[in-house]
């Protein structure tokens, strides 16, 4: 562990650099941002990353070790904010100040709502089509 603890001290801003956009593409390879397109650039862009930290540490078994602890240590936080989450909610619930939200489908204001402006997006586009041709 010692020799953990000494390559980190010996770490250059090139490596820094790249721990960065690891940890920030990681992230957003994980994060619904973007959609699958994105985060699969993203994906590619971590992968890419680490890979190129562990080759510029010394001696590289060092460098995937690091990057192994970062991915564990992404993980641990997001189980701590779920579980926080988790918690709050329930709390909230129990104490009646809010009411967990249904998941069956939309409302029927939301559906009116919704065909409403697509009427309405109907209608301008004929209104524009008819004022082109006279």
């Amino acid at each position: 562990m010692s020799e953990l603890h000494k390559t980190l001290y010996q770490l250059t801003l090139a490596q820094h650099l790249l721990a960065l956009v690891f940890l920030l593409s990681y992230g957003t390879a994980l994060g619904s941002m973007f959609g699958p397109a994105g985060r699969l650039r993203a994906l590619a862009m971590a992968l890419l990353a680490a890979a190129g930290f562990a080759a510029l540490t010394h001696p590289w078994e060092q460098g995937v070790l690091l990057v192994v602890c970062a991915i564990g240590a992404i993980g641990l936080f997001i189980a701590v904010a779920w579980a926080f989450s988790a918690i709050a909610a329930s709390d909230r619930w129990a104490s009646g100040t809010q009411a967990p939200m249904r998941s069956r489908g939309s409302s029927p204001e939301l559906r009116d709502a919704a065909t409403r402006a697509v009427a309405r997006a109907a209608h301008q586009v004929k209104r524009r089509r008819h004022h082109r041709t006279t």
